[in-house]
């Protein structure tokens, strides 16, 4: 292979390197850097494992959707279903790293939403997962990210949505 041939296959695989990485997803607790010193001491090992993070895929409106899945509630969760870390530290500081603004100014929220997708219920629901999370790019509009919530309590989903500028 000569000279050229190499720096044509080089510069082939940093592309692709530099596309893959630039459009690959870390889970919000991994990918948002914030760690919480009150729990510095304690058994927890990390926000990930205290809220059970998993992650999976749902249809919404034919877009195959990646959800980040959180409990808070059950007895294998330590938060009581408080949820204020996942959307006031978590979700803030995973997209300011991926290098979005939140607009703090249009945050829409829908509670009950009794349109929420069943694909999302379901997956929720099979995962034991009270909080869900997406990351929704388009192309030709503002890219946001959603958040349900469900309330066993009130038997209903609420729905956040921060709108994200680059």
């Amino acid at each position: 292979m000569n000279m050229k041939n190499k720096l044509l296959l080089a510069l082939t695989i940093a592309f692709i390197c530099s596309t893959f990485s630039m459009f690959s997803e870390e889970p919000p607790m991994e990918g948002s850097n914030w760690h919480n010193d009150a729990y510095k001491f304690t058994k927890f090992y990390s926000l990930s494992y205290q809220y059970q993070e998993q992650d999976g895929y749902a249809l919404v409106e034919g877009k195959k959707l990646h959800y980040w899945l959180y409990d808070s509630i059950s007895n294998k969760s330590y938060h009581g279903g408080d949820t204020a870390i996942i959307y006031n530290k978590i979700i803030p500081n995973w997209v300011e790293n991926m290098g979005y603004v939140i607009d703090y100014d249009n945050i829409k929220i829908y509670e009950p939403n009794n349109n929420l997708a069943t694909s999302v219920r379901t997956l929720m629901k099979q995962r034991g997962a009270d909080i869900s999370v997406a990351l929704v790019t388009n192309q030709n509009y503002t890219d946001y990210v959603v958040i349900n919530e469900y309330f066993p309590s009130k038997n209903h989903y609420k729905t956040t949505i921060y709108y994200l500028y680059r």
